[in-house]
């Protein structure tokens, strides 16, 4: 007898991660894939503190459901790596980006040794 779980599926074409053409997954939560999607869009300015408003905010869902933010660490980290990045083509609005991808950064390292 053949059962249909035990054959192998001929036509599986595995997909190759390495591929340089599509954009990481998301990682973390909505909030910060929104501002990742501002970032990479070159529309949110960090020479306001806008920065600090997001990291408290985020804060603020954080504490009020961990569970939801096991991923925002990661999505943090890509947020600094991001606003570092766009430091090829400098503009007014970006001026703050260093300081911004640190704070980022730090919020990673608190967020990643909460879990």
């Amino acid at each position: 007898m053949s059962d249909s779980s035990d054959s192998e599926d001929s036509t599986y074409q595995p997909t190759s991660s390495s591929s340089t053409d599509a954009p990481p997954p998301p990682c973390g939560c909505a909030y910060l894939q929104a501002l990742q999607g501002q970032i990479r869009a070159g529309s949110y300015a960090t020479t306001g503190g806008d920065y600090l408003e997001a990291i408290f905010t985020h804060r603020e869902a954080f504490f009020a459901f961990p569970p939801g933010h096991r991923g925002c660490a990661l999505g943090f980290s890509e947020l600094a790596r991001d606003l570092e990045a766009r430091d090829q083509a400098w503009r007014a609005d970006w001026d703050g980006d260093s300081e911004a991808a640190a704070a980022f950064r730090h919020e990673a390292w608190v967020i990643a040794n909460a879990f």
